[in-house]
């Protein structure tokens, strides 16, 4: 028998969000009789650690690898720990995810003879400055794929990062559709997380970011309100803005038809207590939250964005409408929230769409792919190198 391929995921933290939900699906899916597969967060562990860890997958935190308070942020000695930790583990492939982890992750893999470096893109890098571009490109030099979750995302990194089209793969995100099946008793549930169960909830979840775009959201809601005011507005997710989104409805009558969740490990449950979906973000490498929405047969209003339209297809799943633009949103809401029967076909074409298209087995089954691929050019490669040496001592 083949012995398996064994992988090396290189991230900075196992949390909520792209790279750390991409992991742990990575992780609930992977073909174990063909691949062995170890974990290095080079900032933090997180919220999916421990879920991941019951599956079975080592773990390793190189703690203080990365911090962004000191005038170099990258510990060299914590690089040189993952080059020993990759020497001993004898990895065929190494697959880096966001911007930290893929530069010591990919440094590290080249000073420890890795075969094959891998990295993974979850975002579109609108933030990163010339310095940030140009040690991508310098590391590019030793990147056998980049990994893109849209082809918008895929068209940016190949400008962005001055790469061969040949070196950038499109595998979109997937979601387990079994996660979201409908909700056996949605008044109890419903109760149990302080909602109203007569009323008719619109909601959102993401990270509280200026990007994910939720003030819009929330300034959406009079004009909702005003159409339709048996509602109330569901928020899921935490971060840095939560104290200002939190203080942008405070003091208004509608306060108490808001409910702030936070982060949240029942999202598909939450999902399933919603009558609109709503996602106002203003950039994204593709939108997890979305798939996982239409997954659970809901209807999504979004922002027009590249990468959103790629899942989204107007007034067939859901209604694209301009970002920033409250008034518009608040009428796609409305639109939705007076017609039942259109509410439940989009939310099953969307559902559908998933199926086809953004599953889980997809994504996880595209990778293995790529990692096969690569593993094969590696040893077609060493029976190259081989051949040449022969006959280099056969002429000596």
């Amino acid at each position: 028998m083949p012995r398996k391929i064994r992988v090396a995921q290189i991230i900075t933290g196992l949390v909520f969000g792209g790279g750390g939900q991409v992991m742990w699906t990575i992780a609930r899916k992977i073909d174990r009789t063909r691949f062995d597969m170890d974990i290095y967060c080079v900032i933090g562990g997180g919220e999916l650690a421990p879920d991941i860890e019951r599956m079975g997958f080592k773990i390793k935190i190189l703690e203080g690898a990365y911090d962004h308070r000191r005038l170099f942020p990258y510990s060299v000695s914590k690089t040189l720990e993952l080059v020993r930790e990759l020497k001993r583990g004898r990895y065929d492939i190494v697959h880096t995810h966001l911007y930290q982890a893929d530069v010591i992750g990919r440094v590290a893999a080249v000073m420890a003879g890795v075969p094959k470096v891998v990295k993974s893109l979850h975002n579109m890098g609108a933030w990163k400055t010339s310095r940030h571009r140009m040690v991508d490109r310098l590391l590019s030099a030793r990147t056998a794929k980049v990994i893109c979750c849209s082809a918008y995302q895929r068209e940016a990194a190949i400008r962005q990062e001055k790469l061969s089209a040949d070196d950038v793969v499109t595998i979109y995100h997937g979601v387990d559709l079994e996660r979201f099946m409908p909700l056996e008793d949605r008044t109890a549930y419903a109760k149990t997380v302080g909602l109203d169960p007569g009323l008719r909830t619109v909601g959102t979840v993401g990270r509280m970011i200026d990007v994910k775009g939720q003030i819009y959201f929330l300034e959406a809601i009079p004009a909702v309100l005003a159409r339709h005011p048996d509602t109330q507005f569901m928020v899921v997710g935490d971060g840095p803005l939560r104290e200002r989104l939190l203080d942008a409805v405070k003091d208004k009558p509608y306060r108490d038809r808001v409910s702030f969740l936070g982060l949240r490990g029942d999202v598909p449950q939450l999902l399933g207590l919603m009558d609109v979906f709503v996602f106002p973000s203003l950039s994204e490498g593709l939108g997890i939250a979305v798939l996982e929405a239409m997954a659970a047969r809901l209807p999504v209003v979004a922002s027009d964005i590249r990468p959103l339209s790629e899942i989204v297809m107007p007034d067939h799943t859901g209604l694209l409408v301009n970002p920033r633009d409250h008034d518009e949103l608040a009428g796609a809401v409305n639109r939705l929230l007076a017609d039942e029967r259109l509410r439940r076909e989009m939310g099953n074409r969307g559902h559908e769409r998933v199926r086809q298209q953004f599953t889980d087995a997809k994504m996880v089954g595209d990778t293995e792919t790529l990692y096969q691929a690569l593993y094969e050019e590696t040893a077609r490669q060493a029976i190259v190198a081989h051949d040449s040496s022969s006959r280099s001592e056969q002429v000596i």
